[in-house]
This record gives C-alpha cells, structure tokens and sequence, in this order.
C-alpha cells in the first residue's frame, strides 16, 4: 500500500516538475519574442504589429512567403523569413540595414531598375512598420 501511494506522489511530482518546466520555457519563448519585436521596432522606428495589413494590402503576398501573412505562399520573390536578418544585401545591391530595406521597399525600381520588385510607393511609416516585421522574424 505504501510503494503505491509513493509511485502515485512520485508521478504528481514529476507531473508538477514537467508542468513548471513548460510553463517558463513558454514564458521565455514569449519574453524573447516580445523583445525581439520591440528591437526591431525601435531600429526601424515602425511598428510592426501594424505591418500584416499593409502587406496584404498592397499585394507583397502574391510575390513573397511571409510566415504569419495569410496567403503569403508567393514564388517570384525571395521568401521573407526569419534569413532576412543574416542576409548582407537587399535586392543583391544594397547593405541589408533597415535603411535601406525602408528605401527598397518604397522605391525598389528607383534603385534597380531590372528589379521584379514593384516601387510600391507606400508611405514610409507604412514601409518602416513592414521592416520591423520582417526584421522580427528571426
């Protein structure tokens, strides 16, 4: 009786010990993230929990997978994941800061014009708001 009342407590106690393990790996997955999205918010000065409708908006999904995007399952263009960060050039011609994916998402053509990427001619808050989303993809 008693080998069974201690397996039974054991199990409890393992269940408790799995449980709080799982809750802070999601807290930390989340504080993480969080941070992240605030870094990149503040390195483009956008915000991008305002980026998905503007990206549905003006067609970047036709072009591009983008991970969170509903219908971003595009082949033209290259998929806009969490690689972008680590990538050194925008459009194989400029440095990827996010400068200068602000300027090339705005006005692509104007910086290559053999390009297959359209000058959207967002506003540059808009742009800046798509840059922080992607860039807080990694």
């Amino acid at each position: 009786m008693r080998s069974d009342l201690a397996r039974l407590l054991g199990g409890v106690l393992v269940a408790i010990v799995l449980l709080v393990v799982v809750i802070a790996a999601t807290t930390l997955w989340f504080d993480r993230r969080e941070r992240v999205q605030h870094e990149s918010d503040v390195a483009t000065g956008g915000v991008g929990a305002r980026a998905i409708p503007i990206m549905t908006a003006n067609g970047c999904s036709g072009c591009h997978t983008i991970p969170g995007v509903p219908g971003a399952q595009g082949q033209v263009g290259p998929r806009l994941d969490g690689s972008l960060a680590g990538r050194v050039y925008i459009g194989g011609v400029l440095a990827n800061n996010p400068e200068n994916l602000i300027r090339w998402i705005r006005s692509a053509r104007e910086i290559n014009p053999h390009t297959a990427m359209p000058s959207t001619r967002i506003t540059e808050q808009q742009a800046r708001d798509i840059a922080a989303y992607l860039y807080a993809l990694r």
